[in-house]
């Protein structure tokens, strides 16, 4: 994948969170299924998640580099929960998705195609920019996935007895 495809995803992906202002606070607040996280809580872990990369991640990654171990990522995910869940509204999850999001975009397009095949190493595995960049846009793909199975979900026909 170049590096114009990964910023249009990302692009498609911004627009298709924007779009999720129209959800009702139920719709919003509702876990995806049984035991799992709203998606408000969803949309606060991926930009909870963006921001430890954009902060903590990305300026370390250069040709030969040694990541260290990452943050413990329950801890991440639960932090994300939490706000969620705060009380905070829609509108201003989404606003700091959005915000969060383009600095990813305008960072990925700072660097050139050679820098996003640099190798480097997280932890002891070998690693490039690039397929860091193409798993964030599976993990958007995931979650995007998990919310539109939730929203065009058939109402459950009950059994006959």
């Amino acid at each position: 994948m170049t590096k114009t495809e990964i910023i249009q995803r990302n692009v498609r992906f911004n627009q298709w969170v924007q779009s999720l202002e129209s959800l009702s606070n139920e719709e919003w607040l509702s876990p995806v299924k049984p035991g799992k996280w709203s998606i408000a809580e969803i949309i606060a872990h991926l930009t909870y998640w963006d921001r430890y990369f954009l902060k903590e991640r990305y300026p370390k990654i250069k040709a030969g580099a040694r990541l260290p171990r990452s943050i413990d990522v329950h801890v991440m995910n639960q932090g994300a929960s939490l706000y969620a869940r705060s009380g905070v509204s829609k509108k201003e999850i989404i606003k700091e998705f959005l915000e969060t999001r383009d600095l990813l975009i305008k960072a990925i397009n700072a660097r050139s195609e050679e820098e996003l095949d640099a190798p480097f190493y997280n932890r002891e595995h070998p690693e490039t920019l690039r397929k860091c960049l193409i798993t964030f846009c599976e993990h958007d793909r995931h979650h995007k996935h998990q919310i539109e199975d939730f929203l065009h979900k058939a109402p459950e026909v009950e059994e006959m007895n």
